[in-house]
């Protein structure tokens, strides 16, 4: 019995020991089983496109301050547009300055330039910063998310919705570890003089200075940019870019169950692909479209049925039921017709030199008359739709794919007409005749009789340049117009008066 007595204890003192390590070691294993669920992760050889690794690429996650990738595209393509410059003063709303951290904890009022803006994005990753730069450049925030998901489609990013600029939490916010190193690489190939924006180790404001999230930036050689991101939902993510010699390659890494393990990953993931990597750049930059995206596809979800952001231990699974949410399509409105005036004809001493594209109805006009396409770059670029109008003019016959599949509704333009169809007005004219020359491309049958043009006007003090189709009667306008937007490309009729 006193053998028994002595021993008892040990025994329950060893079966209690055992029940708190084994208590002890299913938290970690539950939170690590949790992080799994977030992973995923991706490396391509930049000069290649070959996808050097993958894991999960495809599967949908959390952007988190990703997000700010593609909130620094449109502010890049902003400035390169003419409609915003370093110097622009952007305003903090009400709504911007109460956007929780990291923040630069601006208040509603204040303004910083736009230059400021970029560089507090990428290194402090500021939440208020992003709200202002979407409000600035959308008018609102849900609006410039719209413009986000759109131009995500345009970069070839079907599987990324966006909510908002910043990352914060939002369900419905999602993307892929491919669709982020696509938007990698369209940073770098589209904005080359902006992109070592990423690479900033430090910003000073108002005299005090932060330190960049991306602390592989100062300690992984090659290193170049970009960003990280975090918030509970995601876990944490990051976006690398690495030249080694002649070497590039370009890598996300999501759902670190810390900063420190995400960093090792991505070391790890480097180390082990760069070797890999060609030495030889044989991969071709995606043109980017600049008219309107086809609807964006439907984006991944989460269930509709996962716990709401704020609770806690909320996270991504790999094995959930992914649901499907559509993105509203755009709404097919009638065309409006709106009255403008025609620019003055210009001065002998205005005509543009040989070979540069007229600016004017009457110039334009006058190249008609001799024979010649009223845009000589344009036609280059959209050649069946400018050989097509020259056949016409000089009487002979014209080539049968230049009229393809144009509905039989539509009324072609007359030789002159009181109408003229607008796709987009520019800050170059170089950009106007990129636009009237991809429009021709994706509608050539239906704009073939129609005189493509550049109108410079003056627009809140800025030269802004047109990008016109004349020759059109009111309902042939109208028609043509609507058929334009049936095949998403934005446009608007205007009276010439």
């Amino acid at each position: 019995m006193r053998m028994i007595h002595s021993d008892s204890p040990i025994r329950l003192l060893r079966a209690a020991l055992c029940l708190l390590l084994a208590a002890l070691l299913a938290v970690p294993a539950s939170a690590g089983a949790a992080a799994a669920g977030r992973r995923a992760s991706m490396v391509i050889d930049a000069n290649t496109g070959a996808v050097l690794h993958e894991s999960k690429a495809d599967e949908p996650r959390y952007p988190a301050s990703l997000t700010k990738l593609m909130t620094l595209y449109l502010v890049f393509e902003e400035i390169e547009r003419g409609r915003l410059t370093f110097e622009t003063k952007i305003r903090m709303s009400e709504r911007a300055a109460s956007a929780p951290p990291s923040k630069l904890d601006l208040d509603a009022g204040e303004e910083l330039t736009a230059l400021e803006a970029v560089r507090a994005l990428v290194t402090k990753s500021a939440n208020d910063v992003a709200v202002a730069v979407a409000e600035h450049i959308g008018g609102s925030e849900p609006a410039f998310a719209r413009m986000m998901t759109e131009k995500a489609r345009l970069l070839g990013m079907p599987s990324t919705t966006f909510r908002n600029a910043s990352g914060l939490p939002d369900r419905e916010q999602v993307t892929t570890a491919r669709d982020m190193l696509t938007l990698a690489m369209h940073l770098q190939d589209d904005f080359p003089k902006f992109y070592p924006f990423f690479s900033t180790r430090a910003f000073t404001f108002r005299g005090r200075t932060y330190r960049t999230h991306n602390s592989l930036i100062r300690t992984f050689k090659g290193m170049d940019g970009l960003k990280t991101g975090y918030i509970r939902m995601s876990g944490f993510n990051v976006v690398s870019s690495v030249r080694r010699g002649r070497r590039h390659v370009v890598a996300a890494v999501f759902g670190g169950t810390t900063a420190g393990s995400r960093n090792a990953e991505m070391r790890a993931l480097l180390n082990r692909t760069i070797p890999k990597a060609s030495t030889t750049k044989t991969r071709v930059p995606a043109a980017v479209a600049f008219y309107r995206a086809s609807p964006p596809v439907r984006a991944e979800r989460l269930p509709s049925t996962a716990p709401p952001p704020s609770s806690p231990g909320y996270a991504v699974t790999a094995d959930s039921a992914a649901a499907r949410t559509a993105w509203p399509e755009p709404k097919i409105s009638i065309a409006r017709v709106r009255p403008v005036s025609t620019v003055p004809p210009a001065s002998p001493a205005q005509s543009p030199a040989p070979g540069l594209m007229p600016s004017t109805l009457q110039q334009q006009a006058d190249n008609l008359a001799r024979g010649m396409p009223p845009l000589a770059h344009a036609a280059s670029l959209a050649g069946e739709a400018h050989q097509a109008h020259q056949a016409r003019q000089s009487g002979l016959p014209v080539i049968k794919a230049a009229a393809a599949a144009v509905p039989s509704s539509i009324r072609r333009p007359a030789a002159s007409g009181s109408h003229q169809i607008q796709v987009g007005a520019y800050a170059t004219a170089a950009e106007a005749e990129k636009a009237l020359a991809a429009t021709l491309e994706r509608a050539t049958g239906l704009l073939a009789e129609a005189a493509p043009l550049t109108a410079p006007v003056q627009s809140g003090g800025r030269q802004l340049y047109r990008a016109r189709f004349a020759g059109f009667d009111s309902q042939a306008a109208l028609s043509a117009c609507q058929e334009l937007r049936r095949r998403q490309i934005d446009c608007f009729v205007a009276k010439v008066e």
